[in-house]
């Protein structure tokens, strides 16, 4: 059965408290929870089987009568194979319709379409038009399309056309007159097409012819403007004679700025030297190589004139020594004539010796005060020559230049023009081609042919005996899940335990009957004391017993409820009574210290009781003993509930309590704890930790599903054992309904063995109805 909102809430909290901080936890949590969810409404659709197979039962007998009444529809097949003969020509001499597979939606449209079914109308006979009686004239082609059907299959040129009618020779004649109309409408669309395409491409070549013309007219054109440029007869190779001469001035230009720079430097070089004193017969050498050599050859006193000079003293030297030597061998060394030789050969001598010192000062003084103004002005002349050089060269490549640049236009263009007539020109043999192609071809260009003809068939395609009894068993399964969500969603009740047990995962223990109100006070109230073999306390001697067989620990057991007035405080009493009838000693403590029900029904409201061992500070054994009371009941005793504290859960969270728990827990073989509804307060979740089980009382008749879920959820968040719940208060209808098997008929009698041997299989099937004939038996 589906949960419902409260319940998958508690579910996810409770897996939230279960796995804190992992988030993978949580995800599978959720996807525990909803294929938990499925498998619970997979069981409800099981326990509402009866509702499903009603559905499943109607769907089937409206899908006969669907099937009987039905007309029958029959339909009749056909398959057209579409060709092409022709490659019909556009305006721009492209082909006209491409691949012919895919034009097949056009195909199948034009199939469609309302030339073609009013053609195919006007051909059909009078007496195959059942399809168009009673329907006005102006709906027909609406009438014959709605039945008409027609697909292609992928990469094809086959159109399949199926028609439905009525009648089945209806459905192939019209067929017939549909593929004949089709036919007939291709073959006069496409009629001519052959001369059409001719004065199409006629038009096209002389368009094509004239725009050669224009082109070649133009390069010619643009050639004339630039001489310059040489076609060398190599394809896409065009000789431009202005770069060549871009790339000779540039060198050129390049050589003109090393000369300015070099002039420059010379003036500069001069100026420095005039300025400092410095000798200018270096940049003379530099600048004029003869004069700068006979220059030098002066200042150092070897020029030209000097040497004669020179030569003709050192004649006069020698001359005179030769006379010196003969007047010495004539007069001795004392003459006049001696003597005046002599000194005449000093002189020479001297003279010889400072002749180039005297020539070099004479040389420095007339290039401080000649040469280097002269030098400096030579300079001057040569920075300015080659700076006009430089800028005429510059001026020259600038003009160059630019006639370059427009020579690229023209260059451009003449190639672009190039391109555009060997286009026109492979179009002009395209158009050729096509024009010969035309005339191989005058034919229509696509021709139909019927590949598959209509057939009359006489079996009916609908309605078909499968698919209806598939579509009912589908309907009916989808309707009557539908309305089991329906009924589950509306109906927040369980009615039966195995909902109950599916639900909340847990045991029934024992389902109780509805009990009525029995006179007098204390025990003499209570069900199972007052009338212990009434059929009534049979259900409780069975909850006794569904304890004991239980495979957890139950001597410490804990009754609560869902909500207030479910009847937990008449199934603790009773089941209290119920074990001290066994002969267990038994002690109940009520433990709803906010409204108590056991102590009421008891009579034993006054100062003694529970708050008042949990408030007290006294030694836990005098306070038990002194408020534990003795019942009319042998071997049951209680804690009623003391007066009403202000704190009653945190009294039940102390350590006396469980104190108080552990000292009944030795003197006492079952111990029952009276505890306050779940969804009320927190007291029996409390509690419930402290004991070994809970018992949870469950009202059908007036607790909702997600109350209880939520309770039972919460008893197992906070790690209480759940040991099972109590059915209460069942009408006689209900306890029919929920398998209560306590009849008015039933009668005790001494078992045999084979009684107890059933019974004891019962009760290890969970099926505890039958534990008080058990018990007898014992």
């Amino acid at each position: 059965m589906l949960q419902d909102t409260d319940g998958r809430e508690a579910e996810f909290m409770s897996s939230m408290t279960t796995n804190p901080g992992q988030a993978g936890g949580v995800e599978q949590d959720a996807l525990a929870s909803s294929l938990h969810a499925l498998v619970r409404f997979l069981r409800t659709v099981r326990l509402r089987s009866g509702v499903l197979l009603t559905s499943i039962l109607v769907a089937c007998i409206l899908g006969t009568l669907y099937y009987v009444t039905a007309p029958r529809i029959y339909q009749s097949n056909a398959s057209l194979y579409i060709s092409r003969l022709g490659k019909g020509i556009d305006d721009d001499g492209g082909q006209a319709a491409g691949n012919l597979t895919r034009d097949m939606p056009t195909f199948k449209k034009l199939m469609s379409e309302e030339e073609v079914i009013h053609s195919a109308i006007q051909r059909l006979p009078e007496q195959f038009r059942t399809d168009l009686v009673g329907v006005p004239k102006e709906r027909w082609i609406e009438a014959i399309r709605k039945r008409l059907s027609v697909s292609s299959a992928f990469n094809t040129n086959v159109l399949d056309l199926s028609y439905r009618s009525e009648d089945p020779r209806t459905a192939a004649a019209v067929l017939h007159a549909l593929l004949a109309a089709y036919g007939s409408f291709i073959n006069q669309t496409h009629q001519g097409s052959s001369e059409d395409n001719l004065e199409t491409l006629n038009a096209k070549q002389a368009q094509v012819a004239d725009e050669l013309r224009q082109l070649k007219e133009h390069q010619a054109q643009l050639r004339a403007s630039a001489p310059e440029l040489i076609d060398t007869g190599k394809a896409d190779e065009t000789l431009n004679t202005v770069s060549e001469n871009i790339r000779l001035l540039g060198d050129e230009y390049v050589k003109a700025q090393q000369e300015t720079y070099n002039a420059r430097s010379m003036v500069h070089s001069i100026q420095y030297a005039i300025h400092n004193g410095e000798d200018v017969l270096q940049f003379a050498l530099n600048s004029v190589d003869s004069i700068g050599q006979g220059l030098i050859e002066q200042s150092v006193g070897l020029g030209g004139t000097d040497a004669i000079e020179q030569e003709r003293l050192a004649k006069d030297v020698l001359r005179l020594q030769g006379e010196l030597q003969d007047a010495l061998s004539k007069y001795g060394e004392n003459h006049d004539i001696v003597m005046r030789l002599r000194a005449q050969i000093l002189i020479n001598q001297e003279h010889l010796r400072t002749l180039p010192e005297r020539r070099r000062q004479m040389f420095q003084q007339m290039s401080r005060e000649h040469l280097a103004p002269r030098l400096l002005q030579m300079a001057i002349q040569r920075l300015q020559t080659a700076e006009q050089a430089q800028r005429d060269l510059w001026q020259q490549i600038a003009s160059v230049q630019e006639r370059a640049q427009q020579l690229t236009g023209t260059l451009g263009l003449i190639k672009e023009i190039d391109r555009e007539i060997e286009r026109r020109m492979l179009l002009m043999d395209e158009l050729m081609m096509k024009v010969f192609d035309i005339d191989l071809n005058k034919d229509t260009a696509i021709r139909t042919e019927v590949s598959t003809r209509p057939r009359v068939s006489n079996v009916a395609v609908s309605p078909r005996l499968v698919v209806t009894a598939f579509l009912s068993l589908f309907l009916g399964t989808l309707s009557g899940v539908s309305i089991i969500w329906v009924l589950d969603i509306m109906d927040d009740r369980f009615r039966t335990p195995e909902e109950l047990k599916i639900q909340l995962d847990t045991h029934v223990l024992a389902m109780v009957p509805c009990l009525d109100d029995l006179e007098g006070e204390g025990f003499d109230a209570v069900l199972t004391h007052a009338r212990p073999h009434s059929t009534e306390a049979e259900s409780f001697r069975a909850l006794r017993t569904s304890i004991e067989f239980s495979s957890s620990e139950t001597g410490r057991i804990v009754c609560t409820s869902t909500e207030p007035g479910d009847g937990k405080t008449t199934i603790s009493s009773n089941m209290a009574t119920a074990f001290a009838q066994s002969g267990k000693k038994t002690l109940v403590i009520d433990a709803d210290m906010r409204r108590p029900g056991l102590s009421t029904l008891l009579g034993l409201r006054d100062d003694l009781g529970l708050s008042q061992i949990l408030r007290g500070t006294d030694d836990l054994d005098e306070a038990a003993r002194a408020n534990v009371r003795s019942t009319k009941v042998s071997g049951l005793d209680v804690i009623s509930c003391g007066p009403r504290p202000v704190n009653p859960a945190e009294l039940l969270a102390s350590d006396r309590f469980s104190n108080l728990l552990a000292w009944a827990e030795t003197r006492y073989e079952q111990i029952i704890v009276d505890a306050p509804p779940v969804l009320a307060v927190s007291d029996p979740l409390i509690v419930g930790r402290l004991v070994d089980a809970v018992v949870m009382v469950v009202r059908p008749d007036k607790d909702r599903r997600r109350g209880v879920i939520r309770a039972a959820e919460s008893v197992r968040t906070h790690g209480c054992n759940l040991l099972g719940i109590v059915v209460n208060a069942l009408s006689h209808t209900e306890a029919d309904g929920y398998g209560y098997g306590y009849g008015h008929g039933y009668a005790y009698h001494e078992a045999t063995e084979e009684d107890v041997a059933n019974g004891l299989s019962m009760i290890a099937a969970g099926q505890t109805s039958g534990a008080g004939s058990i018990r007898k038996a014992a």
